[in-house]
């Protein structure tokens, strides 16, 4: 019995150490995140990535911050507290308003700054899925939508069969809509 019992030990304590959960990634040669598996790409709508480059907004997450920058596409990567702090050094915070909701994000992206916005957020049409939205706050229109199981249960939830392939599944969605990505 312990010939049985302690070798599968040692396979579920390795294999808990090599998964990691929400830490940044370095790609490997072929330009992607080690991943396990591919995210599936509900929405690819065509849109001019390389003229809308220069900002890209995150939520206040240094995870999601740390990946969109490991990615070497977008000008400058910052969080909304970031964008709320330079819009007050700028003096602009009477003019552009609260950063809340679908309103306030326009109204910055109207008033202020051209960005695009990249959040996580729930399938809302089933359940234990996650999903990255690359977002246009001029109009809301979700630009890219990749789509994975957040299996907190039987496979578990890790970077290389959760999140990695999302961000994977953005870096494709951009070498298909930019010419200057990877050049």
């Amino acid at each position: 019995m312990k010939k049985i019992i302690l070798p599968i030990l040692i396979l579920t304590a390795l294999s808990i150490q090599s998964c990691t959960v929400m830490k940044v990634s370095e790609k490997k040669q072929d330009g992607y995140f080690e991943s396990s598996k591919k995210a599936d790409i509900l929405v690819n709508q065509p849109f001019d990535l390389d003229s809308n480059k220069q900002l890209l907004v995150v939520p206040n997450n240094t995870f999601m911050k740390g990946m969109a920058e490991k990615i070497g596409y977008f000008d400058k990567v910052i969080t909304f507290e970031d964008l709320e702090k330079d819009i007050i050094k700028d003096g602009k915070q009477d003019e552009v308003g609260a950063l809340t909701g679908k309103i306030g994000i326009n109204n910055v992206y109207r008033k202020y700054k051209k960005f695009l916005y990249l959040k996580f957020d729930d399938n809302k049409e089933k359940s234990k899925r996650i999903q990255l939205k690359l977002v246009n706050p001029e109009n809301f229109d979700e630009i890219f939508v990749g789509d994975t199981l957040y299996d907190d249960f039987w496979v578990g939830v890790n970077d290389q069969n959760t999140f990695n392939p999302l961000f994977n599944a953005l870096i494709t969605y951009i070498k298909s809509n930019s010419k200057t990505y990877g050049k």
